[in-house]
């Protein structure tokens, strides 16, 4: 690589993720969920009533971890799991009433959470930073359609 300041792009990104969800699950300790819980709470708020398949494809996650998640928040009561009308095999997750009013306390924590970890951040400086995310997500996840689509093993790089 031409550029020795590329190299520690992914190590950033990871750590960076690392660390924000280490401070969320301290902030969502008190609540008894983790951040990765809280993120399908967040998700079947604005999409209520979707089956898992999709559930795990919107949230990034593989199936048997979302099951394993749902069956902890469905013994919370958060979620239920109802028939699916068109496929009896098929079952809709749905938020329950405590599981949206968890989700809106724990929205509000992660909104703190983000406005305290950002504070010193210029907002010019957030947009590209964002920006700059979005390219290098959009760029991912186009090489890993090539990869898929000419079931290579190993991608080429120019």
């Amino acid at each position: 690589m031409d550029n020795p300041r590329l190299y520690p792009i992914g190590d950033i990104l990871h750590n960076t993720d690392i660390n924000f969800s280490n401070l969320l699950s301290a902030r969502f300790k008190e609540f008894d969920v983790t951040p990765e819980q809280w993120l399908l709470l967040h998700s079947l708020s604005a999409n209520d009533g979707i089956n898992q398949k999709e559930l795990s494809a919107r949230v990034g996650k593989n199936q048997t971890i979302v099951t394993r998640m749902l069956d902890i928040l469905e013994r919370k009561g958060c979620v239920e799991r109802k028939p699916a009308p068109a496929d009896r095999r098929a079952f809709l997750v749905c938020i329950t009433d405590k599981g949206l009013e968890l989700q809106k306390q724990l929205l509000a924590v992660e909104e703190k959470t983000v406005k305290a970890v950002l504070k010193d951040i210029l907002p010019e400086k957030l947009d590209t930073f964002i920006q700059i995310c979005n390219k290098i997500n959009e760029s991912t996840e186009g090489i890993i359609r090539e990869f898929k689509n000419h079931k290579v093993s190993c991608p080429r790089f120019e």
